[in-house]
């Protein structure tokens, strides 16, 4: 998801990780997106303090259900897996 830079006002997106993705799959790549900071391709890496309330409260909410997602995906693979052994 992006969000509009507060500097500049072009996109803002979260900061992604290829080690991360390839490391951990698709659970990495979830929960490094969760926590990572934001970056414009301006202005370069944003404080979430400088975004406004409304969005910064937005942000949090992203990033509780992406974490909450990588955690049930997981959940879902070990069950898979548990469920064929």
């Amino acid at each position: 998801m992006s969000y509009a830079c507060p500097k500049c006002g072009g996109p803002a997106s979260r900061g992604s990780s290829s080690a991360a993705q390839h490391a951990g799959g698709l659970v990495g790549a979830l929960l490094y997106a969760a926590f990572a900071g934001f970056n414009c391709i301006k202005c370069g890496k944003l404080e979430r303090s400088s975004f406004p309330p409304e969005v910064q409260s937005q942000m949090t909410r992203n990033s509780a259900l992406m974490g909450v997602g990588a955690l049930v995906l997981l959940g879902a693979v070990l069950a898979l897996l548990a469920a064929l052994n």
